[in-house]
């Protein structure tokens, strides 16, 4: 017989609970909030997760202008990618919601504490950077046209500051750098301008290798990842959704 007289309680210690399992987690959610929304608004999300993508990542380096970043982040959510990276030394994210429409909460920021780390964090998910840089660098690979990207790759494009560009570091710790081909007189684009086409031809170039594929989930969203982000949604919509799942 085991004695159990050395435990304050004189019974068997607890043992421990079990992780909580996130999957299980969000079904909870989902089916909390679900039932408080319009149908109308349910299948909206539905059909926005359905061409959801996290194949192409998008990095801001110390951008300046609000309403160069929000012009920005709308046009990610136009063309349906989710990740957007923002790296400043230490300020806060300012946008113009009057510019970003609200699209921004729909969207993945993050906000990692420097180039460095932010580059190194892409690379651990999987991404190939490239900054967006016209001029030449001593010992640097020669600047790639936009449409010479190869998309097959999971990719992230990093635009820099609206006057200075991005920084040597960013320079000297991507894998390589990519351009916008401009035809006539002026020999740049406003930021904003230049990531809406950015994300225009990437997004048509990974729906043209989904089609080549014959899996409609190739460069999507993977489906545990889009059902997470589906109860983030609900959350986001719903009022104290905290109080209605229990977590409070």
């Amino acid at each position: 017989m085991v004695s159990m007289a050395g435990h304050p309680s004189g019974r068997h210690p607890q043992a421990p609970a079990p992780p909580p399992d996130p999957a299980a987690e969000v079904e909870r959610v989902i089916a909390r909030l679900e039932p408080l929304l319009l149908e109308r608004r349910l299948a909206r999300m539905q059909a926005v997760l359905a061409t959801r993508s996290d194949h192409v990542a998008f990095v801001f380096e110390r951008m300046t202008d609000p309403h160069n970043l929000s012009a920005a982040l709308r046009s990610l959510d136009a063309f349906s990618f989710q990740d957007a990276w923002w790296i400043a030394a230490g300020e806060k994210l300012e946008l113009s919601h009057l510019i970003s429409r609200g699209t921004h909460r729909w969207l993945s920021l993050h906000a990692p504490e420097g180039t460095t780390a932010c580059l190194a964090a892409l690379r651990t998910q999987g991404y190939r950077v490239l900054a967006s840089h016209l001029g030449e660098a001593p010992g640097a690979s020669a600047s790639v046209s936009l449409p010479q990207i190869d998309f097959r790759r999971r990719t992230a494009l990093v635009f820099g500051n609206e006057h200075a560009g991005v920084s040597g570091e960013v320079l000297a710790l991507a894998d390589g750098r990519f351009h916008i081909d401009m035809l006539g007189f002026t020999e740049s684009l406003n930021l904003s301008v230049a990531v809406a086409i950015s994300a225009f031809h990437a997004r048509r170039e990974i729906d043209r290798l989904r089609g080549s594929t014959g899996n409609p989930d190739a460069y999507l969203m993977a489906p545990a990842k889009r059902r997470a982000l589906y109860a983030q949604w609900l959350k986001d919509s719903v009022r104290r959704a905290e109080v209605v799942v229990g977590t409070v």
